[in-house]
């Protein structure tokens, strides 16, 4: 008898509301400055270098894979968090 265990993989939605809190307390950054339409560098004031903490913290926090290309993407806030839920649909 072969017995096969099977890992079921459970998809969870982030809010929006729930990742710029992660976010912010990543970042020690107040969460009312993480709009949509919010350019990283330009609106919130952060620098490329936190931009990598960003893809870090999806890559840990909600266990996706996101490739450099995606991560070279993320101009705005809802471009991370866009990038997080297509993670999150591919998972």
């Amino acid at each position: 008898m072969v017995t096969i265990n099977e890992k079921v993989t459970q998809i969870q939605a982030v809010s929006f509301e729930d990742f710029c809190n992660a976010v912010a307390q990543r970042l020690n950054i107040d969460p009312s400055k993480l709009r949509p339409d919010a350019y990283w560098v330009d609106d919130v004031g952060i620098s490329s270098v936190d931009i990598v903490k960003i893809v870090m913290l999806i890559r840990q926090k909600f266990h996706v894979k996101i490739s450099t290309t995606q991560a070279g993407k993320i101009k705005t806030v809802e471009n991370a968090y866009q990038l997080l839920e297509s993670a999150l649909n591919n998972k």
